[in-house]
């Protein structure tokens, strides 16, 4: 009798570790960026790259870097090849740490996020533009605000990401199987007693 309930116990155990734990492994995780976490660079990137456990897909604004005065870096368009993600970027603003915020899709289409910290040793410009181009340049920085603040009430309506965590659906059908392997040992324990 105590073999068919350390049977059951066991069964109960392997089922709920393979219901919840076996999904947290389903995302991507970040295995290198360039810029490094907590590097200190002497010169602004002029790109940016991540890489990924497994391969990705590309939400809307992916990429964000800013800087300890809150302004933003130009970020060009961002590409995706396999696990890894490129983006050109224009930097501007003073020496200082600098956040990169990221948002990737997994395989199983949770969209996980995080941030990568770096710091600028000197003041980040962007290349000094010709005298006859300089009205282009200054519409063009002009434009950007307008793309930035357009892009923040969307960002806003949109719940924080929790990091890659395990999805709610996960957890419902955990708690199904055990509720029903449970009524099933019960049932199974209730018949082989002697009476």
């Amino acid at each position: 009798m105590n073999l068919r309930r350390l049977g059951a116990a066991l069964l109960l155990s392997g089922l709920a570790l393979a219901g919840t734990a076996t999904p947290a492994f389903a995302h991507a995780e970040l295995l290198s960026s360039d810029p490094a976490a907590g590097a200190s660079l002497p010169a602004a990137p002029k790109q940016i790259q991540l890489t990924f456990s497994e391969a990705v897909g590309l939400p809307a604004d992916p990429i964000t870097v800013t800087g300890p005065d809150g302004s933003t870096w130009k970020v060009g368009t961002v590409s995706a090849a396999g696990a890894v993600i490129t983006a050109p970027v224009v930097a501007t603003g003073p020496a200082g740490e600098y956040v990169l915020d990221y948002k990737v899709i997994s395989d199983d289409g949770d969209e996980i996020g995080d941030k990568v910290r770096f710091t600028l040793a000197t003041l980040a410009t962007p290349a000094a533009p010709t005298t006859s181009a300089a009205p282009t340049t200054t519409t063009t920085t002009s434009a950007a605000p307008t793309t930035t603040s357009a892009a923040a009430p969307a960002a806003a309506d949109k719940p924080a990401d929790d990091g890659g965590g395990v999805p709610v659906w996960v957890w419902i059908v955990g708690a199904v199987v055990l509720v029903g392997a449970g009524a099933f040992g019960a049932v199974w324990l209730g018949r082989s007693k002697p009476e």
